[in-house]
């Protein structure tokens, strides 16, 4: 459970670190799983094989990758439990308020040693236009210690409050990615006023949080070490499905305009009903 500090945190800065979630033994067991998706590669899965829903080069290529897996859960019975981490539920239920939730879907970033590329500054929400209200908080969860060498995250403590700038933050590539914000003017209202990027660094096993209208982003990596990392973003109980909006998991979605995401079916689990974590075999199989 999260301190009052902790959820204070959280609702001032839009972004927590939260401690550790993951013993050493799940580590590594994510780690290889992760492996054995990488080296199948995006080909490599034969029809009826589990797949994960998108697995493709997010960066420019050998010269500096970001590689990005989308529900790897649905290739891989570990990462399928993870979704169901009662920590983690537990804490997304503190902090967004909500005693049911259910998973939008996960997202693998692997940056290889020394090559690994820039992910852009960007809000998550905005790419999210499928569902409404939009979800608000996701956990990042380390599968290596990722630090400025490496390519950890950056972020703009206070920007969940100052609302949709996902086109402003398109200016910023990875040439200027330090550039963020020099120009930015927050609105008067909003209780930060200060545009300050921090590096946000995660060891391997811990827990971060942030708000799907925080400003984040990650550099390079230039070390010799991979930075693995899993993303895992949460619906509450109130999302309804948007028509009118386009994303990758529209396609799994077969209900009417305004129908509640709690009917959308098992590419989307129930992690936490009535305030109680769901466990993995409680939840329904894909067909």
């Amino acid at each position: 459970m999260l301190t009052s500090r902790q959820v204070e945190q959280f609702q001032r800065d839009g972004c927590l670190v939260a401690g550790r979630v993951l013993d050493w033994a799940r580590l590594e067991e994510l780690r290889g799983e992760l492996q054995r998706v990488l080296d199948t590669g995006p080909d490599g899965f034969v029809p009826g094989q589990p797949r994960p829903v998108r697995f493709l080069d997010m960066g420019k290529g050998p010269s500096s990758p970001v590689w990005q897996i989308v529900n790897i859960w649905e290739a891989s019975e570990p990462f399928r439990k993870l979704l169901h981490h009662p920590q983690v539920i537990e804490a997304i239920s503190q902090l967004t308020g909500c005693s049911d939730l259910q998973i939008w879907h996960d997202q693998i970033q692997f940056k290889p040693p020394r090559t690994g590329g820039v992910n852009n500054w960007h809000q998550d929400a905005p790419y999210w236009p499928v569902i409404k209200p939009m979800t608000p908080v996701s956990a990042w969860i380390a599968l290596d210690d990722a630090d400025t060498d490496n390519g950890c995250m950056w972020m703009v403590p206070g920007s969940h409050l100052w609302g949709d700038r996902i086109e402003y933050l398109h200016r910023f590539k990875a040439e200027a990615f330090f550039d963020v914000g020099r120009d930015f003017i927050p609105p008067p209202e909003a209780p930060t006023q200060a545009v300050k990027a921090i590096p946000w660094p995660v060891r391997a096993g811990e827990v971060s949080f942030h708000h799907s209208l925080t400003w984040h982003g990650s550099y390079r990596n230039t070390s010799p070490r991979p930075r693995r990392a899993i993303a895992l973003h949460y619906m509450t109980g109130d999302a309804r499905f948007n028509a009118a909006g386009e994303h990758l998991m529209k396609q799994f979605v077969h209900l009417p305009d305004g129908a509640p995401m709690a009917d959308a079916g098992p590419h989307f689990p129930v992690v936490c009903r009535n305030g109680r974590a769901v466990a993995p075999a409680d939840a329904p199989d894909l067909q």
